[in-house]
């Protein structure tokens, strides 16, 4: 005869291992941030020499996780990025980042002594949103390297906490031109554009004449971050443009949970 019971003693018991094992993966604990400051006065020698005036504040994961290096490193890699460094193809840290950057500036005011006015870069850093299997850092930069002015931006960095790499924007969505059409209605209504004129009749400048979503999408608790950063669809003096739209309401257009 067979023993039924023990059969189904087990049954249950790997039932409540694949159950638990899924309720782990779905409540991954929370990463840990701290703040990383960088300025060239830490790392080069400026008591005698000229240099850029330099401050850079990234968030790092201080978890002992496999994942934090590679999480790390994105957020490493855009910092890198906003101060030019590394579209080359390599991937410098943020220590050869600000060295490069420095001798830039020393090199252009060894050329012209009397004309140039010092470099200046400032990046901060802030967790915006996680959880699980999505961080959202919001990374605020000003970078002056000569000009009338310098150009401050908002990058929003999104993560899966899976594999440690950026969503790219489309990622995001289950349908991003859905997404972009439903957007596309908010904006008009808020900046006052009717439906039936051109979507740069009130003096934007988007690309084709045609609505698209900004390059910087982000997250926090409550909303969904829209934010066009100057030039993008308009000119310096008017300034980014900033769009919030409730989670719940737009969740339904997302391939990734929000929450």
């Amino acid at each position: 005869m067979i023993n039924t019971k023990t059969n189904t003693k087990s049954k249950f018991i790997l039932l409540l291992l694949i159950f638990w094992g899924l309720y782990s993966c779905d409540n991954t604990e929370s990463f840990t941030f701290e703040k990383q400051n960088f300025t060239v006065d830490t790392l080069l020698d400026c008591k005698n020499v000229d240099c850029a005036s330099l401050e850079i504040n990234v968030l790092k994961i201080v978890d002992d996780n496999p994942i934090a290096p590679i999480i790390n490193k994105e957020i490493e890699n855009v910092a890198c990025s906003i101060l030019n460094i590394g579209e080359n193809g390599s991937e410098p840290n943020l220590k050869e980042a600000i060295s490069q950057f420095n001798n830039s500036y020393q090199n252009i005011s060894e050329e012209f002594p009397e004309e140039i006015v010092p470099y200046e870069a400032t990046i901060d850093c802030e967790l915006s949103f996680q959880c699980p299997g999505l961080i959202s850092v919001v990374m605020d930069s000003y970078i002056f390297t000569g000009g009338a002015h310098g150009n401050g931006t908002v990058s929003y960095i999104n993560i899966d906490t899976k594999t440690g790499k950026q969503f790219s924007n489309k990622s995001l969505f289950k349908n991003y031109n859905e997404f972009e059409d439903y957007v596309e209605k908010i904006f008009r209504t808020q900046h006052e554009i009717p439906e039936k004129e051109s979507i740069n009749s009130t003096g934007f400048f988007f690309e084709d004449d045609t609505f698209s979503l900004p390059s910087t999408i982000g997250f926090t608790d409550k909303e969904v971050v829209l934010y066009y950063n100057q030039y993008e669809i308009n000119s310096y003096a008017e300034g980014p443009i900033e769009l919030k739209l409730n989670k719940e309401e737009v969740a339904s257009f997302f391939a990734i949970k929000i929450f």
